[in-house]
């Protein structure tokens, strides 16, 4: 029996670090959407081991988070069963868009479905919050607000009918870096109060407003990444050319996404970004 699953990648709406724990994790205050861009995850039992198949140039042993979200559904069921996994990559890695999070919520999901569906979707995201911060968001995907490290899920309505235009451009990101980049700015985080928050957003998304979601976008990480990086200042440009209604790094970077409401304005965009060699995917908000 062979079951696929798609990993859908993620966008950040809005990203603040709002804190820092005496453990060195950050807190975050996120709101989460997950986009019709996705990964491909196919799972089959056979023999008795974990194996896996990749698309591309990445690692099939514990440095994949593949492998490291099937072990982690072994540990918690107690028992296992040997699969095989095919993962076939199309979301960017490095790029600030969950790519490795999302291809490990769809193994939880694909070894659930073999197992006769034996935890349910909030066990699954405990699960997958031992495996990484994203990990739980993209289990249920959507639009949620998440907070902690990111393993405190709130799920939001958003009824925003917009397309998204996502571009990377260049080599990747380190979170870490990035991390330890706004830790040098705000000291360490302690004593830090935000001057922002998520309210503006989530009140424009469950409206349907598309002028006030885009004007209370945000994304703390930019300030320090994309003086960096100058291909995002590149690409924020060019969405805006082509008619983007607002345009923003997701993640910790460097992939930059744009909403348009007008779809046919969007294609042409990732049509000409594409022309340039930029990796460029018109998506849909799920």
């Amino acid at each position: 029996m062979t079951v696929t699953v798609p990993a859908n990648a993620k966008i950040n709406l809005y990203l603040d670090v709002i804190g820092r724990r005496e453990n060195g994790f950050h807190e975050i205050e996120s709101v989460m959407q997950t986009l019709s861009l996705a990964d491909t995850l196919s799972a089959t039992r056979s023999g008795e081991d974990i194996t896996l198949d990749t698309s591309g140039v990445l690692p099939t042993d514990d440095t994949n988070l593949v492998v490291r979200a099937a072990k982690a559904y072994f540990a918690a069921a107690g028992e296992r069963f040997g699969v095989h996994l095919r993962l076939q990559k199309i979301i960017p890695m490095a790029a600030g868009m969950g790519g490795g999070s999302a291809d490990a919520a769809a193994t939880l999901k694909a070894l659930n479905m073999l197992n006769n569906d034996r935890f349910s979707p909030d066990q699954l995201a405990a699960i997958g919050a031992t495996v990484g911060a994203d990990v739980p968001f993209l289990v249920f995907g959507g639009t949620a607000l998440c907070r902690g490290i990111g393993e405190v899920i709130t799920p939001l309505t958003n009824r925003v009918a917009a397309s998204v235009v996502v571009a990377v451009d260049g080599e990747g990101v380190s979170t870490p870096w990035a991390f330890s980049a706004l830790d040098k700015c705000y000291n360490g985080f302690v004593d830090f109060k935000s001057e922002r928050t998520a309210t503006p957003l989530i009140k424009a998304l469950e409206e349907g407003d598309v002028s006030s979601t885009v004007k209370a976008l945000f994304n703390r990480f930019e300030a320090v990444v994309e003086p960096q990086r100058p291909a995002i200042s590149d690409l924020k440009r060019e969405l805006y050319r082509y008619g983007a209604a607002a345009v923003q790094m997701s993640g910790s970077g460097p992939a930059v996404f744009g909403i348009f409401d007008d779809e046919a304005a969007a294609q042409r965009a990732t049509n000409y970004l594409k022309n340039c060699g930029v990796r460029a995917y018109h998506c849909k908000m799920l």
